[in-house]
């Protein structure tokens, strides 16, 4: 029903702008005529080249238009598409493409070098998707498809199918693609859209995450099913104050998404208030902590608009529950409670240990539902319901770690071990940092080994381990504790070389702010690196 609502679009309000991207507008009706003509024209490749239905498609970006295009075309030729933003170094690009299996890589700039093995077909999508003066979509190589081209209805994915996949940090140093189904979307928004947009159309969203981050598939597919135009403010702006400002003067948004921390930003300015954004209706923020400072400032200056804090991981597709942040919230918590749970989800709270052991147990399959802890207590978050992942793509091992299922009355619930601590407490879920290494900083979610392990590649670096630098009860920065085999004469610039090093394998936002080189590394007496004493010697 989602392609088909968004189909429907193109019909009541054509001229509608769906996505606006600094001075560049797509509406509705070329979203459909150039998604069309896509599907039709990758169909068709397809089954030239013998390609199996549902092998993935890699659109390569950052928040232009025709990313948009190679969404929803994809998925009407049956492809789930990988979003991967232009500021993700190309060994890491080449890891996602290596491990999804694609079979062709979109692309909205210029491929850097060695990002693409060999066998791969890349489209300059900017170029293909360029309407000519004859009405036709011209593709690589001087094709030409016809508007008139029109995917079939069953091509496109199925309920059961996956329609996205998004990459997220691995502990084992590799990425780790994330497969969400048609099914599982319309869960999210259902839900999402009865809560926030019971009446409302023509919305204004805010998109403030690359389309990479799970974050971005809240505002974008709430956006498109109701009619709504997407607004985009890219990397550059963000850095920019002052023309981040004039973006949100002159954009009208009335549904503000984005993680805590870029509201935190913003909110350092005093005329960011109701007077900049006069039509903000509500506030959602997901992907972080949603501080209790944050959300007071925030309904002091907006107090006509809703704040709302939303708890997922990109596993349950985007968020499981949710919770209005009034007044009476504030005064009563602090910290905030992540809300209460999506009607079609359950949210268990279970011991680790006992739950590890019933899944090894029963192979992942537990005859019964999980038994939960007591209200108060502390346990591991499950998620259950139909917006679970189906798991990693190509990557049986780590499924089978993470995800399990069970029978209750009659039906199969499928479960993800979120690996977050959490309680519950007068029927609000309260999260309570991570389990394991796992953090969120700045809304994206970082698997600490996988910085250590990259680091463990250079030479020069013995031992190492990596820990957030907490500040007021939040993390502010990663800092890396390293052991070398011989002494560092000039630290000034080994930490360049080191950063220099880590940028060619990781995204900006993973690369640790400080480092802190040792002459051995603090042991625990059972033969583990003693994280309490670096974090005592952290500066």
């Amino acid at each position: 029903m989602l392609i088909e609502t968004i189909n429907a679009w193109s019909e009541l309000c054509p001229e509608r702008i769906a996505h606006r991207h600094r001075d560049r507008m797509l509406n509705y009706a070329y979203l459909k005529t150039s998604s069309d003509a896509l599907a039709t024209w990758l169909y068709d490749q397809a089954e030239l080249k013998e390609i199996l239905r549902g092998r993935p498609i890699v659109v390569y970006g950052h928040k232009e238009t025709e990313m948009l295009t190679c969404f929803i075309g994809c998925v009407k030729a049956g492809f789930p598409y990988i979003p991967v933003d232009s500021s993700t170094p190309a060994e890491r690009v080449r890891q996602i493409i290596e491990a999804s299996g694609a079979w062709l890589v979109l692309t909205m700039q210029r491929v850097p070098e060695g990002m693409v093995q060999a066998g791969i077909v890349v489209v300059d999508a900017v170029d293909a998707l360029a309407m000519n003066q004859a009405g036709t979509l011209c593709l690589a190589g001087g094709d030409h498809l016809r508007l008139t081209s029109l995917p079939l209805p069953e091509w496109q994915v199925q309920d059961d199918e996956v329609y996205y996949i998004i990459y997220t940090s691995g502990s084992t140093g590799v990425p780790k693609g994330v497969q969400l189904t048609l099914r599982a979307l319309e869960s999210f928004l259902n839900w999402v859209n009865s809560a926030y947009l019971p009446e409302e159309r023509n919305e204004v969203f805010l998109n403030q995450a690359p389309f990479s981050f799970d974050l971005s598939v809240m505002d974008l597919y709430m956006s498109l099913s109701t009619g709504g135009t997407l607004w985009s403010v890219d990397k550059d702006e963000i850095s920019n104050p002052k023309e981040l400002f004039a973006s949100f003067a002159k954009s009208q948004t009335s549904v503000w998404v984005s993680t805590p921390s870029f509201a935190e930003v913003c909110l350092l300015d005093r005329s960011f208030n109701e007077t900049l954004l006069p039509n903000v209706k509500h506030f959602l923020f997901c992907g972080e902590i949603l501080t209790h400072d944050c959300a007071s400032k925030l309904t002091q200056r907006f107090p006509r608009a809703s704040v709302e804090n939303l708890y997922g991981p990109t596993e349950a597709t985007v968020a499981v529950t949710t919770l209005t942040i009034t007044p009476d919230i504030l005064s009563a918590f602090n910290p905030l409670p992540v809300g209460r749970v999506k009607p079609d989800a359950q949210v268990l709270i279970c011991d680790t240990d006992q739950l590890s052991a019933q899944i090894a147990s029963g192979k992942g399959i537990l005859p019964h539902r999980p038994e939960e802890l007591s209200e108060g207590k502390v346990g591991e978050l499950i998620i259950a319901g139909p917006n679970v992942s189906v798991g990693y793509l190509n990557n049986p091992e780590q499924t089978s770690k993470a995800f399990f299922s069970w029978q209750e009355r009659g039906q199969t619930w499928k479960a993800y071990r979120t690996g977050d601590a959490g309680l519950f407490k007068e029927g609000l879920l309260f999260y309570q940092g991570r389990l394991d290494f796992q953090i969120k900083l700045h809304g994206y979610r970082i698997e600490l080994g996988e910085i250590e392990e990259t680091l463990r590649r250079i030479p020069l670096v013995d031992n190492v381990v990596v820990l957030p630098i907490e500040r007021r009860g939040k993390i502010e920065y990663l800092q890396a504790f390293i052991t070398v085999g011989n002494p560092v004469e000039d630290e000034y610039n080994t930490v360049l070389a080191l950063r220099e090093d880590l940028r060619k394998h990781l995204p900006e936002y993973m690369i640790p702010r400080r480092f802190k080189f040792l002459d051995k590394m603090p042991m625990t007496p059972n033969g583990k690196a003693d994280r309490r004493a670096l974090l005592g010697g952290s500066e």
